[in-house]
């Protein structure tokens, strides 16, 4: 609602800090009232009570078998004048024998009784209450009061205390979770150079740490971005560009032999045929619900078949080219999953060089089936391994571009290879080729997505 008031962070911390501590304050104060009148109030009792037996025994000593003279009425009266005490003295007939009544009316609770025994016989009654009609004495009521101060100043103190407490940890609380909502404001409007300060308690360094790295992930790909649109649009600009001049010559008249000349602009055409099938290609292996008619299929087969159908490709470049397949029952969909070793085995044509090997290998590994395709060929440094599944990358960029590929292949086996619920990896060295390793759950159904 816009109406509601919006309280910050700081706010609700100092207003919760101080709530708690006057909560505290109350409840230990109403408590301690009420306990301090409750044991009062016992104390009280017990001293009437005492009194009332000890007056009880007076009036035993001072009785003759039942019965008091003037002398012995005279006695009890001053000593309840001196104990400050409203004393009622019944004989065994329930007849008032002596009375010294109070000043004001009886508390309810406030009187106590004891019988009058003598010879083990009850020859009366005494009732004592104080002979002002209270239950508690002077001193007591001041004691209650004072007791009670003492709660409520402690209680302003405890919320005087938690105030400074929640000011102190709202502005510490708050400094670095300001400082990551700014962070996170200047990262949104597009600044990814932009860190924010890991300091702070661990949750918040936590968070702090997280917004960085995410910070370091997007401007990654930001930068991976703008290369990937760079190369498509070089991938694109060659083979247009080649069709735009030939079109152009052949406008103007300047070519002598148009076969050849529609030849080449065959050529160019089926270049930008072949990028926008591997552009296509990664659309339809990113897309969900990829597997749609996923079934039991050999691995070992598929592969076998594929280096049949390379084995000319590879004898024109002077590759060797050789199998050692097991056979390893998948789930999975067979088009798909002989897109990954097509995809695996051009890789190994376009990066090897006359006179080198590729040999594919097939076989089980646990509940895994393994897919390896080695190569001899120029291998991928340290620091470009992690990139090698990344689309659109290449590492040797005129290398790459003098051997074909808009590096988008092993983006579609990743995807793919992901899309059967498996793993892909790859081991390399700078001049002494490749290894890319495929695992593919054996008994676990693919993802959809």
């Amino acid at each position: 609602m816009r109406g509601r008031l919006r309280w910050g962070l700081r706010a609700r911390l100092v207003v919760a800090f101080v709530a708690v501590a006057m909560l505290g304050a109350v409840l230990t104060t109403v408590y301690s009232s009420v306990s301090l009148t409750s044991h009062l109030a016992d104390s009280a009792r017990t001293r009437l009570q005492n009194s009332a037996t000890h007056f009880g025994d007076v009036a035993a000593v001072v009785s003759n078998r039942g019965r008091w003279d003037l002398q012995s009425i005279q006695t009890m009266h001053h000593l309840a004048q001196i104990d400050f005490l409203a004393v009622h003295l019944y004989d065994s007939n329930g007849q008032p024998v002596f009375t010294h009544p109070p000043s004001g009316p009886v508390q309810p609770g406030a009187a106590a009784s004891a019988p009058v025994m003598v010879g083990g016989r009850q020859i009366g009654r005494v009732t004592v209450s104080r002979d002002d009609g209270r239950l508690f004495t002077e001193e007591e009521i001041q004691l209650r009061q004072q007791l009670i101060r003492m709660h409520v100043i402690a209680g302003a103190t405890s919320a005087a205390i938690a105030l400074a407490a929640a000011l102190y940890l709202a502005v510490t609380l708050s400094r670095p979770l300001r400082r990551i909502r700014a962070g996170a404001e200047a990262m949104g409007a597009g600044d990814l150079d932009t860190r924010v300060p890991e300091s702070g308690d661990d949750e918040i360094r936590a968070v702090a740490e997280a917004l960085n790295g995410l910070a370091e992930t997007l401007q990654q790909e930001e930068g991976l971005r703008k290369e990937s649109v760079a190369d498509l649009a070089h991938e694109l600009r060659t083979p247009v560009m080649g069709l735009l001049a030939r079109v152009e010559a052949a406008q103007d008249g300047v070519l002598a032999d148009e076969t050849a000349n529609l030849a080449a602009m065959h050529d160019e055409a089926l270049r930008l045929t072949g990028l926008l099938d591997d552009l296509s290609a990664l659309a339809e292996a990113e897309r969900p619900g990829l597997l749609l008619s996923a079934q039991e299929v050999d691995l070992a087969a598929i592969a076998v078949m594929q280096v049949a159908v390379f084995a000319d490709s590879f004898a024109e470049k002077g590759i060797a080219l050789s199998s050692d397949a097991d056979m390893a029952i998948v789930y999975g969909e067979p088009k798909r999953l002989e897109q990954i070793v097509v995809n695996l085995l051009s890789n190994a044509l376009r990066y090897t060089d006359a006179g080198g090997r590729v040999s594919i290998a097939v076989r089980t590994a646990g509940d895994d089936a393994v897919l390896e395709v080695a190569d001899t060929g120029i291998g991928i440094s340290a620091e470009d391994v992690p990139h090698v599944f990344t689309r659109f990358w290449r590492g040797e960029k005129s290398r790459s571009r003098a051997t074909g590929g808009a590096g988008i292949g092993l983006s579609i086996v990743k995807e793919l290879v992901r899309a059967h619920g498996g793993h892909v990896s790859v081991e390399s060295v700078p001049g002494g080729g490749s290894v890319f390793r495929v695992l593919i759950p054996q008994s676990a159904r693919p993802h959809t997505f």
